[in-house]
């Protein structure tokens, strides 16, 4: 009897480790906000020319929707429509307010974004985006 019910407190003691293991993992991913990085004032959503938000390569902010990135430039002139490395939402959350960030390119969704995060580098999505809109999520 003895062993059985080792047995069982065995396998409650390691379910309940694979719980916690299981939780983490989760609260992980859903980190609070990330640091706004440089020159992405807040409200606005950016778009670095290039990886690891580099505002020195080159950066459009934007702060409403932008259906076509072709008329846009960074500060050398050349356009945001696909020459776009990294991106960060820096938009407020609330009730009534769309707080997320929604890239298209190609005629589809590249990137979402909620408010207070960014991708410092994305290869699939990278030198793709042609529009945003803000959204309530990302559907």
């Amino acid at each position: 009897m003895n062993t059985r019910r080792n047995s069982i407190r065995k396998r409650v003691a390691a379910l309940g480790v694979a719980i916690v293991a299981a939780t983490a993992g989760t609260a992980a991913v859903a980190s609070p906000a990330q640091a706004a990085p440089t020159g992405c004032p807040f409200g606005s959503f950016c778009v670095y020319k290039h990886i690891n938000y580099d505002y020195y390569g080159g950066i459009y902010t934007a702060y409403g929707q932008d259906a076509n990135w072709g008329n846009n430039t960074f500060q050398d002139g050349s356009r945001v429509r696909r020459n776009d490395s990294s991106w960060f939402n820096n938009g407020a959350e609330g009730p009534g307010i769309p707080s997320y960030v929604q890239v298209f390119g190609g005629g589809s969704m590249t990137i979402c974004l909620r408010a207070g995060t960014g991708f410092p580098r994305k290869p699939a999505s990278s030198d793709r985006g042609e529009k945003h809109y803000w959204a309530y999520n990302c559907e």
